[in-house]
């Protein structure tokens, strides 16, 4: 196998950008071109001298150092061929070893060779192309201007021993070694591309590599089942969760996790039912399915279905799978929790008017002969009693579902009504603004009032007693578009706006933290909304608003 640290060792003339798997094997095609040259010239040189015997060749015999030569080179060839496939390792050595067993071999057999010296300008190709793929661009241009030089060295040798032509095969090694400059230079320039190409084809290779990992990590770290299946209903990903929710076979789960996930739904039997909700989703067309099924073995299972478009290789199906027995658990827990902190609350609550009422019970034996003293303790008693009542309202409150009787209603009465209730004993710090008179609202009476009763109840507790502290509006003509209650004082901090409409969220000590949590409920079972904002912040008019906002109905 190939090794990427060993091959990827550069040096100053081959750099390891130039290195690679790819072009590992690239040098491996390079050194079975090389033997085939080997033993082409072999082959040359063996048949040429049987050629001039019969008289079909003309020129200078061949010497029989070339024998030698070729044969030498075709051995040093095969080796390095071997070695390219056993010794992975130190590539850029190979490559300049190789470079300079060409120019060795083919210069030593075109100075004595004999005839075949003239047809020995084209094999230089194959040490110049190595430099150009290989190395750096002043190690092609060396291999470039050497081959040019041994070109013309042989032309001017064959010009001083007088051989005809002479000129003329300078001429040619003129020619010849552009042509190698030429070539040198486009194979680097073309080299230097397809390294960048490999750089970044290494880059997101190794950054889809950790993509997957981190997805099947995810995936398998799900505590849901997940499954994913492409358009012929073939398993393409499953988790451990969705294993054990389907009880599917240890050998199906395999094959399907490991060996690359080719099983069809339709052979495991235990998939049966997620087969058949994901078939009907492909029929309908839908993008999103939510049902329920239930297992061969007795298991009822929620699947959330969506429709996976734009993938390669066609639509596929991700399949979300919950054990239903799970969930209902998980919501009784939550159940079981809330309904504890909402027992201590109101235990809470009640024990401390239930010790105010005990106490004034004790302190009338006492007064008993003082009518004042037993009007004020008497009086105490009232009020913890509502108090006590009111807690109660709060929790039965939850209690109630559906709205009793929705239908359109004037507004203003009831708006009137509430001012003169709670202006009181300071009138004037509630002020009241009705834009429409007969504008009508669609909303339950009762609802209404309960609502309206707890923010007016809140901003009467923290707002100041100048006139109009308090403000009431109704804003919208023929149909109420809102209802504004605001007050003057302190503005609620951002960190707790987003808890203000949760139960048991409260700042005061005489309450539950049920009044914002049953008016934000009231409201959304009328189609409206609860919100609080501040209105003109930033300056010193700035005041605290909650504002019950009307769903248009269908008249409008």
């Amino acid at each position: 196998m190939f090794a990427p640290t060993g091959a990827s060792s550069g040096s100053a003339l081959v750099p390891s950008s130039r290195l690679g798997r790819e072009r590992l094997r690239t040098f491996r095609v390079l050194a079975a071109a090389r033997v085939v040259m080997a033993l082409m010239l072999l082959a040359w040189l063996v048949l040429l001298p049987m050629l001039q015997a019969k008289g079909h060749g003309e020129g200078e015999p061949t010497s029989g150092l070339g024998y030698w030569v070729a044969l030498a080179y075709l051995v040093l060839t095969a080796l390095s061929l071997w070695w390219s496939f056993f010794r992975t390792g130190g590539l850029a050595w190979q490559v300049l070893i190789a470079i300079a067993v060409d120019l060795l071999a083919f210069s030593t057999l075109q100075f004595t060779a004999g005839y075949p010296a003239r047809e020995f300008a084209l094999i230089y190709a194959l040490p110049v192309l190595a430099a150009g793929i290989y190395g750096t661009l002043s190690l092609t241009m060396f291999v470039a201007a050497l081959v040019t030089l041994i070109l013309l060295g042989g032309a001017a040798f064959a010009m001083m021993g007088g051989v005809a032509e002479a000129e003329q095969r300078m001429l040619n090694a003129a020619f010849v070694g552009i042509a190698y400059f030429a070539v040198a230079v486009l194979t680097w320039q073309l080299s230097q591309r397809l390294a960048r190409q490999e750089a970044r084809a290494t880059a997101s290779e190794s950054i889809a590599r950790r993509q997957m990992a981190l997805n099947q990590r995810v995936i398998e770290a799900q505590r849901d089942g997940v499954m994913v299946v492409d358009g012929h209903m073939v398993l393409e990903a499953l988790n451990p969760a969705a294993q054990h929710l389907l009880d599917l076979p240890w050998s199906d789960a395999v094959t399907a996790r490991w060996l690359g996930g080719r099983k069809a739904l339709r052979e495991l039997p235990a998939a049966e039912a997620v087969r058949q909700e994901v078939e009907r989703m492909a029929i309908d067309g839908e993008d999103e399915l939510e049902v329920q099924v239930r297992t061969p073995a007795g298991r009822k299972l929620l699947l959330r279905l969506s429709r996976l478009d734009n993938l390669p290789g066609g639509t596929g199906y991700l399949i979300v799978l919950q054990d239903l027995r799970e969930i209902d658990a998980r919501i009784q827990q939550e159940k079981l929790a809330a309904m504890g902190r909402l027992v201590a609350s109101v235990a809470h609550e009640i024990r401390n008017p239930l010790g105010a009422i005990g106490q004034a019970n004790q302190l009338a034996r006492e007064y008993a002969a003082d009518p004042a003293q037993l009007e004020r303790l008497h009086h105490l008693i009232g009020q913890n009693v509502e108090r006590i009542n009111r807690t109660v309202e709060d929790v039965l409150e939850l209690g109630r579902t559906a709205p009793r009787d929705i239908g359109l209603m004037p507004c203003a009465p009831l708006m009137r009504e509430l001012h003169a209730e709670f202006d009181k004993p300071d009138e004037g710090r509630i002020g009241l603004f009705i834009q429409d008179d007969a504008a009508q609202i669609r909303f339950d009476a009762l609802h209404l009032r309960r609502i309206l009763v707890n923010l007016l109840s809140n901003a009467r507790r923290y707002a100041s007693n100048q006139p109009r502290a308090i403000e009431i509006r109704q804003l919208g003509a023929e149909r109420v578009r809102e209802i504004q209650v605001s007050n003057d004082g302190p503005l609620i901090d951002a960190e707790l706006r987003a808890q203000l409409f949760e139960p048991f969220r409260t700042t005061s000590s005489r309450g539950v933290g049920l009044g914002l949590y049953i008016s934000h409920e009231l409201c959304l079972r009328n189609g409206a909304r609860l919100v609080y904002r501040i209105e003109r912040e930033g300056t010193p008019q700035a005041r605290g608003a909650f504002v019950i906002q009307i769903a248009p109905g269908p008249e409008a």
